[in-house]
Parts: structure tokens; C-alpha cells; sequence
């Protein structure tokens, strides 16, 4: 098996022998504690008994989409494009006025731009 057949559905339970779940059902309640640890986020039991309902509210409107019958839909990439339509060539283009957005950046080191650090693992 592949890493993306770890990708399927699974209920949203702490239980790590949880036998994925297959085809349309109700979603299990999410494990808060699993669930606040994995959005690096610490919840009080008080906060964790106030937003409980709100998650599960969540839960509960991906198990209205899971219920929704898309057999009959064709694929697209995007609302207004069907899938087997064709799309411009994907190839890199010089802007016209490279020289002046290159002065208006803070940080430049050919052919990188620096950008402060946005992710950290504190």
C-alpha cells in the first residue's frame, strides 16, 4: 500500500486500531485533546467543553457533504472548466518590469527573494 491510501477516510477518533470508514455513515465525535495537540493549541476543560458542540457541529456538516451523491457529477478542475478541456502551456514568462519590482523588495539575493520565517516549531 501507498502513503496515499493512508489518506482515506477515517472517523475522527483517538482510537488508533479504528478500522477506517467506508462509504457514506455518520462521522465518529472528534478526540479533542488529540485534535487541540495536533492545531499546537492548549484548551482548558472548560474551553474544551465550550467548543466541543462547535466542533461536532463541523463534524457534523462533513457528514452532510459525505451523504451528498457525486456520481453523476463529471470531474473539473474548477467550476467553469471541464476536465477534458485544454488549459494554456504552463511555461515561465519574463515580466516586463522585472528591474523595478526587484527595487521594491526589502530583501534580494539573485535569484532569491527573502522573506521573514512564517512557520516555527515552537
Amino acid at each position: 500500500s501507498t502513503r496515499w491510501s493512508l489518506l482515506r477516510r477515517r472517523p475522527l477518533s483517538s482510537s488508533p486500531n479504528a478500522a477506517p470508514t467506508v462509504g457514506p455513515g455518520p462521522l465518529e465525535p472528534p478526540d479533542l485533546p488529540r485534535l487541540a495537540n495536533s492545531a499546537r493549541i492548549s484548551l482548558s476543560p472548560q474551553e474544551a467543553e465550550e467548543f466541543a458542540p462547535k466542533i461536532q457541529q463541523v463534524v457534523d456538516w462533513f457528514g452532510q457533504l459525505q451523504a451528498v451523491d457525486l456520481e453523476s457529477i463529471e470531474p473539473s478542475l474548477r467550476a467553469d472548466t471541464a476536465a477534458g478541456s485544454s488549459l494554456r502551456e504552463d511555461k515561465a514568462e519574463p515580466f516586463a518590469n522585472r528591474d523595478a519590482i526587484i527595487e521594491a523588495l526589502p530583501s534580494y539575493d539573485d535569484p532569491y527573494i527573502k522573506v521573514p520565517n512564517a512557520l516555527t516549531k515552537e
